[in-house]
């Protein structure tokens, strides 16, 4: 069964400066799987196929989750776990979406709703902590440098193109939110109300989709919930749950110092979900010094020298945070171990 919606999850740990929690990776890099190479200083985000798979990949290069009509209100919905122990003092939330065709030099969006809820909305008795459906947190757009593309040779060949240029847009979230797990539903809306956007979703090199990724759309109109799926290509393929990708910029306690955490979503680690090694995909190359593994309570549990290989078959079963530090920036990222 087809449907038109997306997913993600991540996580992230306690430190008393800025940071940032990245929900899912985006960029696929310089050249396509056919061997095209993105417009200088541009990258692309492939539709992809699981590895190996030559016959199958997904479907959907994005998702409805705006507003452009009385007929065609959308949201999306995402979920997101502090850690236990933690507060964080959120101050925006980024998300990111593409008008097909749009060319323009300026952001297509310039209305972004957030609601951000203590649970699955979808589910009755959900209870909003910040936001609403109807106010405008718009606080800026700007071009990602990444373009949209469907899958250049999963199952039939095709051209690369730059008709899906991807926008972050970036909302103003002003709130205090403990540790707990929640959800954070958003909309956005063009500058010509009557175009659509769309949200691409979480994409990760070599694999369609993960099994606990768990996004989902709202349609505002009838008021119903689906979560988001992709259905494959041909239609033959199976269904993969999507995650959506954002970014939540917060603080944990007072600034006591100006280091800078980011989960970049060029970074990503493979195998996710791990059971024993894991290496870590770095298309930046950059120098990675340390990698400190960080349990849900926010302690240190294991501490891994830069390598192209990381063990951690010792460790339980779970999800961690990964703070991988190098000489110039500390990235953060999450990761589950089963």
């Amino acid at each position: 069964m087809k449907k038109t919606l997306l997913i993600a999850t991540i996580l992230v740990a306690n430190f008393a400066f800025a940071q940032i929690y990245n929900n899912g990776g985006l960029s696929t890099g310089a050249t396509s799987k056919s061997g095209v190479a993105a417009p200088s200083g541009f990258t692309w985000s492939e539709v992809q196929n699981n590895t190996g798979n030559t016959t199958e990949s997904n479907a959907s290069a994005g998702y409805a989750g705006t507003f452009s009509s009385a007929t065609a209100n959308f949201f999306i919905a995402d979920d997101f776990t502090i850690p236990a122990g933690q507060t964080w003092n959120v101050s925006s939330v980024d998300v990111f979406a593409y008008q097909t065709g749009y060319n323009g030099a300026t952001s297509p969006f310039n209305t972004m709703r957030v609601n951000i809820f203590s649970s699955d909305p979808s589910v009755a008795g959900a209870v909003s902590v910040f936001g609403d459906d109807t106010t405008n947190r718009f606080a800026s757009g700007a071009q990602e440098n990444i373009y949209r593309i469907f899958n250049s040779t999963v199952p039939v060949s095709s051209t690369p193109g730059t008709t899906r240029r991807i926008w972050k847009v970036t909302g103003n979230t002003p709130v205090t939110l403990t540790a707990g797990t929640y959800w954070v539903k958003y909309q956005l809306q063009n500058v010509n109300v009557a175009s659509a956007g769309f949200f691409p979703p979480v994409t990760i090199s070599g694999t369609r989709g993960l099994p606990e990724w768990n996004a989902k759309q709202y349609n505002a109109v009838n008021n119903t919930w689906i979560p988001i799926i992709d259905d494959g290509n041909p239609a033959s393929a199976p269904d993969y749950p999507m995650d959506m990708p954002f970014i939540i910029t917060y603080t944990t306690g007072s600034l006591g110092t100006n280091e800078v955490m980011q989960y970049d979503n060029r970074m990503q680690v493979y195998p996710n979900p791990v059971h024993d090694v894991f290496k870590i995909i770095n298309p930046q190359e950059i120098k990675i010094t340390e990698v400190e593994v960080i349990d849900m309570a926010g302690r240190i549990v294991k501490t891994l020298k830069g390598t192209e290989e990381y063990n951690i078959s010792d460790l339980s079963k779970g999800n961690y945070l990964l703070q991988i530090k190098s000489d110039g920036v500390t990235k953060v990222t999450n990761l589950l171990k089963h």
